[in-house]
C-alpha cells in the first residue's frame, strides 16, 4: 500500500473515532452497534457466573466474548492510528503525539477493554480476575454519554468544595470512631475492639446504614451514636448541595455558550440546514436538551430581527 493511500484511508476513518469531527449518519450507527456490542458483552458476563446457565450456553458466551475482544482490539489500533488526524490538533505528532492519546482516559478505558486477551496470552486466566476486568468493559460506554463529561465538569470545577465536605467527613469518622471506642471500648472489648472497628460503626452510623453489628449499650455511646447521626445527615444534604448548585451552574454556562455560538453564526449570514446539524451536534454535546437548543436559536432570531429593526429606525431617523 502507498504512503498516499494510508493517509486518505485514515482521514476517511477519523470521524468514527474523533467526537469533535462532523458526525455522518455512519457514524451514528458505528457508535450504536458499538454501545450494543458492549452491553451484550458485560450482560454475558455477568449470566456466565450463574453455572447453570454457563454450562448451558458455554458456546454462546465463547463466540460474544471472542467477537467483543477481536472488535475492541481493533477499535484500540485505529483510534490510536487515527489520533494524528483529531480535528482538535491536540495530537499531530505521528509519535509522540500518539503517545500522548495513549496516557489520555479514554485510552486507558479501552486499554483496559482488550486487557482479557493480553491476559490471556500471557497464560493469566485467573477467571474472577477476567471477569471483573470484561465487568469495566462498561467504562466504554462514558465516551457515548454526555451527562459524564457534564458531570465531570462539575466535579472539576467544584473540586476545593467537595474537598472541604470529604476532609471534614474524614474528621468526623476519625474523632468519633477514637471518642467510641474510648467510651465502648470496656463494655463491649469484643465488638469496639479498635479505633479502625470504631470507625467502621462511625461509617455505618454517619450514613445512616445502621448494619446492627456493632451497637452502643452505655448512655454516653448512644448520645454520640444519635450526635454522629445527625451530623452525618447534614454533611450529606451540605454535598448535595454543592453537586446540585454545581450542576445547575454548569448548565447556565453551557446555554450561555450555546447561545453566544448561534448568536455568532446568525451574525455570519444566517443558518442553512447543515449549519442546524452542526448546532444539534454542538448542543448534544454540552448535554443540552433538544428543545432548549431549538428554543435558542428561535430566540437568537427573533432577537436578530428586532436588532436589524432597530438599526433602521436609527438609520432613516439620522436620514
Amino acid at each position: 500500500m502507498s504512503q498516499d493511500f494510508l493517509v486518505a484511508l485514515r482521514h476517511r476513518l477519523n470521524p468514527f473515532f474523533d467526537d469533535d469531527a462532523p458526525q455522518s449518519r455512519a457514524v451514528h450507527v458505528f457508535n450504536a452497534l458499538l454501545a450494543a456490542l458492549i452491553v451484550v458483552n458485560v450482560v454475558a458476563v455477568i449470566l456466565e457466573s450463574v453455572e447453570s446457565i454457563s454450562a448451558r450456553y458455554n458456546g454462546a458466551y465463547w463466540a460474544i466474548e471472542n467477537t467483543a475482544t477481536t472488535v475492541f482490539v481493533v477499535e484500540y489500533v485505529l483510534r490510536a492510528w487515527t489520533a494524528v488526524d483529531r480535528v482538535s490538533g491536540a495530537f499531530r505528532h505521528p509519535f509522540w503525539g500518539r503517545l500522548k492519546y495513549l496516557h489520555g482516559f479514554f485510552a486507558l478505558v479501552d486499554l483496559v477493554a482488550v486487557l482479557p486477551a493480553v491476559l490471556g496470552l500471557l497464560g493469566l486466566t485467573d477467571l474472577r480476575v477476567l471477569r471483573l476486568i470484561r465487568l469495566l468493559r462498561m467504562l466504554k460506554l462514558t465516551r457515548h454519554s454526555t451527562i459524564f463529561g457534564l458531570i465531570g465538569a462539575v466535579f472539576r470545577d467544584e473540586a476545593n468544595s467537595i474537598g472541604a465536605v470529604v476532609f471534614i467527613l474524614c474528621l468526623i469518622l476519625t474523632l468519633s470512631g477514637s471518642l467510641m471506642f474510648m467510651i465502648e471500648g470496656e463494655a463491649q472489648p469484643e465488638v469496639f475492639n479498635s479505633i479502625p472497628a470504631a470507625m467502621w460503626w462511625a461509617v455505618e452510623t454517619a450514613t445512616t446504614v445502621g448494619y446492627g453489628d456493632m451497637v452502643p449499650v452505655t448512655v454516653l455511646g448512644r448520645i454520640l451514636g444519635g450526635i454522629i447521626s445527625v451530623i452525618g445527615i447534614l454533611t450529606f444534604a451540605m454535598f448535595s448541595g454543592i453537586i446540585t448548585v454545581g450542576f445547575m451552574e454548569q448548565l447556565k454556562l453551557r446555554r450561555a455558550q450555546y447561545q453566544r455560538l448561534v448568536e455568532r453564526r446568525l451574525a455570519k449570514g444566517g443558518l442553512n440546514a447543515a449549519g442546524m446539524r452542526d448546532l444539534a451536534r454542538l448542543g448534544d454535546r454540552l448535554g443540552l436538551p433538544e428543545e432548549e437548543t431549538e428554543e435558542a436559536v428561535v430566540e437568537a432570531e427573533v432577537a436578530q430581527k428586532k436588532s436589524r429593526r432597530t438599526r433602521r429606525r436609527r438609520t432613516r431617523r439620522s436620514i
